[in-house]
C-alpha cells in the first residue's frame, strides 16, 4: 500500500552511515572513513495489524544494519543492532496518518571494524514510494565517540514484507541506500 509512507520512522533506530574523509594514515582514526552502503532488516513483532484492522499493538522494533565499503582510517566497514520496545500501541491506520513527519531522533550504536565505536541520533522522513517500495530521508547526527559533531545524510529505499499493511501484518522492512553525503 503505498500510503504507508510514516512505517520507516522506526528504521532510524539504528541507521547510522558515516561519510567524512579520515584521518591520515598513522596517525589515530579521530574522522569517519568514506562509506557506500548502508543496508539491513527491520522487524516488528508483533507485526502492525493492516489497515482493515483497529487493533493497537506494542511491538518490540529489531533493527541490523551493515555499513560497507568504507575507505579511510582503517576502517572497512560498520555494524549496528539494536531493539526498541513501542510505548504506545500502533498499527497501519496511525502510521498512514504520520506520514510525511519526521520521526522521533533515536538513539544508537556504531561499532566500526577497527574497534572505535559511534554513538548517534536518528531522524528518518520519508519522502515518497514506489509500488513495491518506501524513500525516505534519515539524518544521522554523531554524538560521541568517531565523528562527534558531524552530521550525514543517506537516502533510503525500503522494501516492506508482501502484503504489508493490506492483507497482512507489517512484520519486516528491508533497506538499502540509494545515496549517502
Amino acid at each position: 500500500m503505498r500510503k504507508v509512507l510514516g512505517l520507516l520512522a522506526a528504521v532510524a533506530l539504528c541507521l547510522p552511515v558515516g561519510v567524512i574523509s579520515a584521518g591520515s594514515a598513522g596517525a589515530a582514526n579521530t574522522v569517519l572513513p568514506k562509506c557506500k552502503t548502508l543496508t539491513g532488516t527491520q522487524t516488528y513483532k508483533p507485526g502492525l495489524p493492516p489497515v482493515s484492522s483497529n487493533k493497537l499493538v506494542k511491538p518490540v522494533t529489531t533493527t541490523n544494519a551493515l555499513i560497507k565499503g568504507c575507505v579511510g582510517g582503517g576502517i572497512t566497514s560498520g555494524k549496528s543492532s539494536g531493539s526498541l520496545k513501542a510505548t504506545t500501541g500502533t498499527n497501519c491506520k496511525k502510521l498512514i496518518a504520520d506520514t510525511g513527519k519526521p520521526g522521533k531522533p533515536t538513539p544508537a550504536k556504531i561499532t566500526w571494524s577497527n574497534g572505535q565505536t559511534s554513538t548517534v541520533s536518528n531522524t528518518i522522513t520519508v519522502t515518497g514510494s514506489t509500488p513495491t517500495a518506501l524513500k525516505a530521508k534519515l539524518v544521522t547526527k554523531y554524538t560521541g565517540g568517531l565523528g562527534k559533531g558531524k552530521t550525514v545524510t543517506a537516502q533510503i529505499l525500503a522494501t516492506p514484507n508482501k502484503g504489508y499493511c493490506t492483507s497482512a501484518p507489517l512484520n519486516k522492512v528491508t533497506f538499502k541506500s540509494t545515496s549517502i553525503k
